[in-house]
This record gives structure tokens, sequence and C-alpha cells, in this order.
């Protein structure tokens, strides 16, 4: 082989060489950085969701854990519910000396999305207003999952010291179907 043949092998040879390089670059190379860099985009978008909710959650701590301090899973049928917290506030009013008006059981707020249902119920008292203001207090119990969401008070016309009191009262509770429900699924994955 003469010289400007072996010159003209090692040009092909290096233009080939080359050319393999720029397609290996164009087709394997590029797609595969392209991917990585989608990629490494959302592991970072995952990261700082992540960080974000790690951040949210600590800002909520305190309402987690005062609420499993204080959460008792009251676990009643809807109309278990409206009965004890009927009784609960006649006996509450009863033992301090009011005068139960009126009664009135409202319909329960229940959804299969909610996690607790509410009992609710309107109560009409009498009596005098410093007695009715330890009723109310001692019928908002956030601890026993009970509060008083609706309160209107008005003077007697005929004495002074009374006054008329309108409390929608509502407590919280798991709903004992949901329970049962929730019970046999598992049992039944398992």
């Amino acid at each position: 082989m003469s010289e400007r043949e072996r010159k003209l092998l090692v040009l092909v040879g290096v233009l080939v060489f080359g050319l393999l390089n720029v397609a290996a670059y164009k087709y394997y190379y590029l797609p595969q950085k392209a991917k990585a860099d989608k990629s490494q985009a959302e592991f970072t978008k995952m990261r700082q969701e992540a960080i974000e909710n790690l951040e949210e959650q600590d800002s909520q701590r305190g309402e987690i854990e005062w609420l499993q301090r204080n959460e008792q899973k009251v676990i009643k049928s809807s109309q278990q519910a409206l009965t004890d917290l009927e009784a609960m506030a006649n006996r509450e009013a009863q033992r301090r000396g009011l005068t139960v008006k009126r009664v009135k059981p409202l319909p329960a707020l229940e959804d299969q999305k909610l996690e607790f249902h509410r009992a609710r119920v309107e109560i009409e008292v009498s009596g005098r207003e410093q007695v009715l203001f330890q009723w109310i207090d001692r019928l908002n119990a956030p601890s026993d999952l009970r509060a008083a969401t609706t309160l209107s008070i008005n003077p007697k016309k005929d004495d002074d010291t009374q006054v008329d009191c309108r409390v929608t009262l509502e407590q919280w509770f798991l709903p004992k179907e949901k329970l049962e429900s929730q019970n046999a699924s598992e049992e039944g994955s398992t």
C-alpha cells in the first residue's frame, strides 16, 4: 500500500469515527440527556412539594396534637347521638334551674365523604342570665366534640332579671355504620 493510500485510509477512518461520534451524540446522548433533565425537573418539583407539605404539617402540628389529645372517638348511631345530646342539654338546664320551653331536633348533617357526622338540636330556655351563661359554658365542650353553634339571647319583656335563649347545639360523632363498614372492608382485604 502506498503512502497516499495509507493517508487516505487514515482520513476515511477519522471521518467515519467522527461521523459515528456525531450520530451517537445526536441519536443516543441527546435523548438520554433530555430524559435525565426531565426526570431531574420532576424530582426537583416533587422534592419541593414534599418540603412544602412538611412545612405545612409543622405549622399545623399544634392543632394535630391538640386533636389527638382531646379527640374522643364517639361512636354512635345518628339517633343515639341525637337522643344523648337532647338528654344532656335538658339535664344540665334542669340542674341549673332553667326552664326548658322547647326542644326541636334538627336534621343531622351526614355525608359519606365526611369523617364525622353531626347531631343537631335547637333548645329554647329561660332563666337568669348568669345561670344561662354557666349552662352554655357547660354545653360548649370541644374535648367532647360538642359546640353551641348558634346563640340568640333576648330579655324577657315582663321580668328584667330573666332572659330567653335559643341555642343550636351540635355533637360530632363517628357513625357506627361507617365504622362497621370500614372494619368489614379491612377484614375482607386481609
